[in-house]
């Protein structure tokens, strides 16, 4: 171990434990029991999961496990362990069931809070500061859009692992040596492999463990605070154990870059990872980020499923740069001052931070911000404040009462915040109503409102109806562009979403324009200037289709060319999606029904391609 000094004695198991245990699985559960009855919404439910029935066969699970391990690859996201999950709930609930993936998360959220306190009590020998911070973790309204969205699935099911890696590693190192360490240290090694195939921004948990071992004496008290660290112990107590760990690690993340890569997530969204430029922007952005997220964790207003802020896009003011230095500068001088004098409380500090770098920007992702991305690292942010208070009452007796009161009333407004932020995401209407309608609206929250009425106006039959929804969407839609063009963007090197919010923005508009009958022109129109402003496979298959159409009504030679310039968006929507294996079969399909058995003159053409895509 990272110390010479003695294990401590093991804190015996006692009804106390068991009844903490019980309440706050209870408490959780019935806090999101609601979510039980909520819809998928489009937010990636569809595209991720919806669009995969391949994947997660609801009427055998054999043919699931064929598919996530052996021949769907490469995909978009290569989680192995989330997949198996929702290919059970799929099997047991009905693939299009929401109930059986709300569920499980329902569940792991509760496990979660149960691992927590579980993990705090074995590592500092405190039960009430631990059932407190486990509470106060279970009623986070910032932990909601984990919890009660399917496609939170990968962050509660990795947290699960991290903190059950955690809670082995306290216990072995409390285990005198023998099998029983032995079996624990393993069962940490397979919860880090675990927690990466669950996702794979759960790379930390071995820093996590590492911290762990290098402040466990100081946790519970067997080391003062400023004691120094024993720095003879580190590579036989801390680095040894755990290179393994490192070793897995690294193994998966490089064979989960390389699956992104053959898909093509990754590899072109702007400047490269070291570059100056995108360097000095995760220097700048990256303290703004954690300080909103300090703000959400006590002050929960607002929350978000998409922060437009900060943004590469949008210049920061001087304020806003000088905030930035700011926070660095608080955020270094408070993990210092906790290494050099307050080492039980360095754990928690550099915990934050490390869990937080996956989130940090520096591979470019185009989201800088995301209320599931602190779900796990809030423990330690709430552990300093929660050790602090309790450390205070010990001091002064007389101040122990408001403290427990603080942590009483912390968990019960954020249990009703909770409440009222869960209806949010009931369907897809109330999700993107609510975000669209936020003092700060991303354009991703607008064009899904904008969606929404216009899929409605496709679908209805009443012609009074579908006008009103279509009129809605369109309001919807400008009201996005609008907002767009005020916002004063400015150009970068970054493909970011909401660039990709825009586009999408003037398809629909071409989507509204074939509800109301405008003409196939005008419908071109606004799907070409949609891909002006960025790629997108599903705008280039529309307009492919589009120029078809409009090409049987027009006479030679106007009708060839309109063919080409159809069999040139196709071509072109081949190439976006020929790494994705899903499709192959259908493009190959189309390739051969709608044009080669159509268009002579595209002979070469189409021989080109198929030799390009389908070899």
């Amino acid at each position: 171990m990272s110390t010479s000094n003695p294990p401590a004695p093991a804190p015996t198991a006692s009804p106390s434990v068991s009844i903490v245990a019980l309440v706050l699985a209870l408490f959780c559960v019935v806090l999101y029991a609601r979510s039980l009855g909520f819809d998928f919404v489009d937010f990636d439910d569809r595209m991720v999961l919806l669009a995969h029935p391949q994947l997660y066969n609801e009427h055998s699970l054999l043919e699931s496990l064929r598919a996530i391990f052996v021949d769907y690859f490469p995909r978009e996201e290569p989680l192995l362990l989330r997949d198996l999950s929702w290919a059970l709930d799929a099997r047991v609930f009905g693939f299009r069931n929401p109930v059986g993936y709300h569920l499980g998360n329902i569940v792991l959220n509760a496990a979660n809070a149960v691992l927590l306190f579980l993990f705090l009590h074995r590592a500092t020998r405190r039960l009430g500061p631990s059932a407190a911070i486990a509470a106060a973790f279970a009623a986070l309204p910032v932990h909601v859009e984990a919890v009660s969205w399917v496609m939170g699935r990968k962050d509660v099911l990795s947290t699960a692992l991290v903190l059950g890696a955690l809670l082995a590693q306290a216990h072995g190192l409390d285990a005198p040596p023998g099998p029983r360490r032995k079996a624990l240290w393993a069962a940490t090694l397979g919860c880090t492999a675990l927690a990466l195939l669950a996702k794979i921004a759960a790379f930390p948990c071995v820093a996590l463990l590492g911290l762990h071992r290098v402040f466990h004496p100081y946790l519970d008290a067997r080391r003062a605070p400023v004691e120094p660290l024993d720095w003879r112990g580190m590579l036989r107590g801390v680095v040894l154990p755990l290179v393994p760990h490192a070793l897995v690690t690294a193994a998966i993340v490089l064979w989960y870059q390389r699956v992104l890569s053959q898909f093509g997530v990754i590899g072109s969204r702007g400047p490269g990872t070291f570059s100056a430029e995108h360097l000095a922007n995760v220097a700048t952005f990256f303290p703004l980020v954690v300080g909103c997220y300090l703000r959400s964790l006590l002050w929960p207003a607002d929350l978000s499923a998409y922060y437009r802020w900060p943004d590469v896009e949008l210049a920061l003011s001087t304020g806003e740069k000088l905030t930035a230095a700011g926070l660095a500068l608080g955020i270094a001088a408070f993990a210092v001052h906790c290494c050099v004098r307050r080492r039980d409380r360095a754990f928690y500090a550099l915990a934050f931070l490390a869990l937080l770098v996956p989130y940090s920007g520096l591979v470019f992702v185009d989201i800088w911000r995301a209320d599931r991305y602190v779900y796990l690292a809030s423990f330690a942010a709430l552990a300093l404040v929660a050790f602090a208070l309790a450390d205070l009452g010990r001091r002064r007796p007389g101040l122990a009462p408001i403290g427990v009161g603080i942590a009483i009333a912390f968990v019960a407004v954020g249990a009703l915040l909770t409440l009222r932020q869960e209806t949010v995401w009931t369907d897809n209407e109330s999700l993107w109503r609510h975000e669209a309608y936020l003092p700060d609206p991303s354009l991703l929250a607008i064009r899904g409102l904008a969606a929404e009425y216009a899929d409605r106006a496709e679908h209805e039959q009443d012609a009074d109806k579908r006008r009103d929804w279509s009129a809605r969407a369109r309001q919807e839609a400008s009201r996005g562009i609008q907002r767009e063009a005020a916002l004063g963007r400015r150009a970068t090197g970054y493909a970011t979403s909401e660039q990709l919010q825009l586009a999408r923005l003037y398809a629909l508009l071409g989507k509204l324009d074939r509800v109301d009958g405008a003409p196939l022109s005008t419908q071109i129109a606004h799907y070409e200037q949609s891909l002006a402003i960025a790629p997108h496979r599903a705008n280039e298959f529309v307009l492919a289709g589009l120029y078809l159409e409009y090409a049987e009504s027009q006479p030679e030679p106007e009708r060839e060319r309109l063919v080409r310039l159809s069999f040139e968006r196709f071509r072109q929507y081949l190439a976006e999606s020929a790494h994705d294996p899903a499709w192959r079969d259908r493009n190959a399909t189309l390739l051969t029904n709608v044009y080669e058995r159509r268009y002579p003159y595209l002979a070469g053409a189409i021989g080109e391609a198929r030799e390009t895509y389908f070899r």
